[in-house]
């Protein structure tokens, strides 16, 4: 790295962001380990955490290990602070709320889920989010001004270098909204906004079963139907922000696309078609949770209904694998409370549909999916700022 040259406070910068990176990257080290990887001299690091201690970004810890090594004082390490910064994610739906918040090391210190139902305004959403998040810090015992960066979930397309809401049929009043630009001022701190099942699939690589494949796809699959694709690291966005809306696939049976809330497709497939599927199966007054519920527990005429449903979510599913060839396809959503009979019949009705068969499974994230994703949004933007010079 650079010993020398340029101005000093730019080659300061450099020297302190080589030296968080390194420490990110690798965990605690010893001063001279920290000078031998990051190819600065001894002076130099000592110089450079001397400042970052100060600044509270670094810290001093003993070496656990080095006292059954050797006698005497045990070593000491130098490690980052995990409390030094902290990141907020949160998943704003029709009908709930939940924030997670996050210390740099990506450690879950605290969250808070909330019931949108009855919230008609984006005004009112927002006041509910804001006082959301700062319970959620409270809760977790965090200092606001260490918040360094919020990530944001919703439903819909979004604009995700601005932050803006360009569409949003089932959010009262979240259609063109700029969101970043609403909750920007009672952070006080970067806002990233981002599509919910977008940020699903961010999730599924960070905490779920994704993190060696090459290509992702997460399918949200609860009342609404939506995809997030992942190639390498980079979300799959298309020109306008609405890849993904498998939603909105034109099915044999059903309306075309127009103002109405659900799409074509997942008027098929979705939970208020799964409820119907078993009124036609003589389960009187069977919501879909509970159908779900007895698939997974074996119940035949469940069971019936969750096959007829998997064969009509492969009508869609089958087009993006043929398209994407992915690596792993995740499913998460409502749905996932089938386990794996719906799992075993996605896979049968799939077998001759494809070229090649990507691996499946179901999300084991539960409904964190959209938050987790959110925090590691926010995670990427504070390591951007900490570990690279701008």
């Amino acid at each position: 790295m650079i010993d020398g040259g340029g101005g000093p406070a730019l080659l300061r910068r450099i020297n302190e962001s080589t030296v968080l990176a390194r420490l990110h990257r690798a965990g605690p080290l010893r001063l001279g380990d920290l000078s031998d990887r990051t190819e600065l001299s001894r002076q130099t690091i000592a110089q450079v955490v001397a400042s970052l201690v100060d600044d509270g970004l670094v810290e001093y810890v003993e070496d656990d290990q080095s006292g059954r090594r050797s006698p005497g004082r045990p070593a000491r390490l130098v490690r980052l602070r995990p409390d030094a910064a902290h990141v907020v994610g949160i998943d704003i739906g029709p009908h709930r709320t939940l924030a997670v918040v996050a210390d740099l090391t990506g450690r879950i210190v605290a969250e808070d889920r909330g019931d949108s139902s009855r919230l008609h305004s984006s005004d009112e959403m927002l006041a509910h989010v804001r006082a959301q998040v700062h319970e959620t810090l409270a809760r977790g015992g965090v200092d606001p001004g260490t918040v360094r960066a919020v990530g944001v979930g919703t439903p819909g397309i979004v604009e995700a270098e601005h932050g803006v809401v360009v569409r949003a049929p089932d959010m009262p009043g979240w259609t063109s909204i700029d969101l970043a630009d609403r909750l920007r001022p009672a952070f006080g701190c970067p806002v990233m906004v981002e599509n919910d099942v977008n940020l699903a699939v961010l999730a599924e690589r960070w905490r779920g079963d994704g993190p060696d494949a090459g290509i992702v796809v997460a399918v949200q699959w609860g009342s609404r139907v939506g995809a997030g694709i992942l190639v390498g690291d980079r979300l799959l966005r298309g020109a306008h922000g609405a890849a993904g809306e498998v939603g909105f696939l034109p099915a044999a049976q059903g309306p075309p696309i127009g103002a109405a809330t659900l799409g074509p497709f997942e008027r098929r497939v979705g939970t208020t078609a799964i409820a119907e599927l078993a009124n036609d199966d003589a389960t009187p007054d069977d919501p879909a949770s509970a159908t779900l519920t007895a698939a997974r527990a074996g119940d035949p005429t469940a069971l019936r209904v969750i096959d007829t449903v998997a064969a009509r979510f492969v009508e869609g599913l089958a087009p993006l694998v043929l398209i994407l060839d992915p690596d792993l396809v995740v499913i998460g959503g409502g749905v996932v409370r089938a386990g794996p009979p719906l799992l075993e019949a996605i896979e049968r009705h799939l077998h001759g549909r494809t070229l090649v068969r990507p691996t499946l499974a179901l999300s084991t994230l539960g409904d964190h999916a959209v938050a987790f994703g959110a925090a590691r949004l926010a995670l990427d933007e504070v390591e951007r700022r900490l570990f690279t010079v701008r």
